[in-house]
């Protein structure tokens, strides 16, 4: 509910400070818990992992991050990637007001932009080449050759994707917007190796 979501981004703003990215939180670790998210998905993500894609996978094998986007914050924006992991539920709890703001932090999501990839190769070419996307004429490039969908999570409802294959990145928020955008967004199941691009990428974020 309101008050619920309201008391976790009070609590993730107090952890965050002036960072746009938290791993782990208190507040956020919190929120599944008494969500119960977790505990809900989980039996069924490892089901799909196994039976469809061939996937060993540990219950133990789930990162969590708080994002937080501030107004005017263009660095942000249009920074299209694959996550590592095979599925990415993205959980709203605190959404611009979009009668007030045409660009609010809304979702573009491109699923199966790719192939899965085979290997730790080809993962990090993938990765690599969707950076000249990186725009927003470049997503509007990429949505003349793929499926795109925008969520603007008005109705804060989660939204759960394959997110190794799914293109996905965010508009910028207006600086006429007064309010910030803050997700959580729980991985699971990281297909690469421990040496693989993901896990660098998550050690670098630790610093």
């Amino acid at each position: 509910n309101a008050q619920w979501r309201s008391g976790t981004y009070q609590a993730c703003i107090d952890e965050l400070g002036n960072k746009s990215y938290g791993e782990n939180l208190a507040a956020n670790l919190q929120f599944l818990e008494q969500s119960s998210i977790i505990t809900s998905l989980l039996p069924t993500l490892m089901d799909l992992a196994e039976d469809y894609f061939g996937m060993k996978v540990s219950k133990n094998d789930v990162y969590n991050v708080c994002r937080l986007v501030r107004p005017g914050d263009t660095s942000e924006g249009y920074r299209g990637h694959y996550d590592s992991h095979l599925f990415t539920l993205v959980t709203p709890i605190n959404i611009p007001n979009f009668e007030s703001v045409r660009k609010g932090g809304q979702l573009h999501y491109f699923p199966n932009a790719r192939k899965r990839p085979r290997n730790e190769f080809q993962n990090i070419f993938g990765k690599v080449v969707s950076k000249r996307f990186n725009s927003e004429s470049g997503f509007e490039k990429l949505s003349k050759r793929k499926i795109r969908i925008i969520d603007d999570f008005q109705d804060y409802s989660p939204l759960l994707f394959i997110g190794n294959t799914t293109f996905h990145g965010n508009s910028p928020i207006e600086v006429s917007s007064n309010e910030n955008r803050m997700t959580i967004l729980t991985h699971f199941f990281d297909p690469s190796p421990k040496y693989g691009i993901g896990a660098a990428l998550r050690k670098l974020r630790r610093r």
